[in-house]
């Protein structure tokens, strides 16, 4: 008799094992990790009060790609044959770093209620290592977007250009490509915020935000037709007598 009720409790407890991995696993921990990052970074910069600095020396300066003559000159950033390695480091880091650094509680929250918004469905779609590099590369790609309008258009090259929304808009364009309306309409939103911010005296990217979508999207339609190649690649052979 104890044997028998003991069965059913052993069963019961493995299922609910599986159920708890089960909702482990779809998770969208990509999204979650970089919602943490942002948000550690965003604090050690207040409790060590070093924010200032951290948006100064690790912020993207278009002008020291574009126009490295005034760059040099208002960032010191170091000139001469020996210093070109150091120099096209520098902008290296800082095109990667100034994706998580934010100015203000506003400039991070609004930034990652967007990749809370659709994160977790982009990421779903695609799965986690393509979102993440998609995330990155659209981050980079916003950032030269921006800064060859910023440098050769608007004058405004020595602007610091910080945050995330660059690259979040790179995941409302892989949620765009996948066929989820709602990455529109906070595009659009964003791009609308962007406009009044400009009008207002608010210094807001919002040719970040359109490069980080374009990229996104382009990307996100190149990798899934790659993929569908590579899945209809043993069919063609099969056809084909190999």
């Amino acid at each position: 008799m104890t044997q028998e009720l003991l069965i059913p409790i052993y069963h019961l407890e493995h299922v609910h094992t599986i159920i708890a991995m089960a909702r482990y696993r779809n998770l969208p921990i990509a999204t979650i990790s970089l919602i943490v990052l942002n948000v550690l970074i965003f604090v050690l910069g207040f409790v060590t009060d070093s924010h200032t600095q951290i948006i100064r020396d690790y912020g993207f300066i278009p002008d020291s790609i574009f126009n490295t003559d005034n760059s040099q000159t208002d960032y010191n950033i170091p000139t001469g044959h020996e210093a070109v390695g150091n120099s096209a480091y520098s902008t290296l880091v800082r095109l990667f770093s100034s994706m998580f650094i934010h100015v203000n509680i506003a400039h991070i929250a609004f930034n990652l209620l967007a990749l809370a918004y659709i994160g977790g469905y982009a990421e779903k779609s695609i799965g986690s290592s393509k979102y993440v590099a998609i995330y990155f590369l659209s981050g980079i790609f916003a950032a030269l977007f921006h800064g060859v309008i910023a440098s050769y258009l608007l004058d405004s090259g020595q602007t610091l250009l910080i945050g995330a929304s660059g690259a979040i808009s790179g995941i409302l364009g892989i949620a765009a490509a996948m066929g989820n309306r709602r990455a529109y309409y906070w595009l659009i939103f964003q791009i609308v915020f962007a406009f009044i911010g400009s009008v207002s005296s608010i210094p807001i990217a919002f040719t970040a935000h359109i490069g980080g979508f374009l990229a996104g999207v382009i990307l996100t339609k190149f990798l899934v037709r790659r993929e569908d190649s590579r899945r209809r690649e043993p069919e063609r052979m099969e056809e084909g007598g190999y």
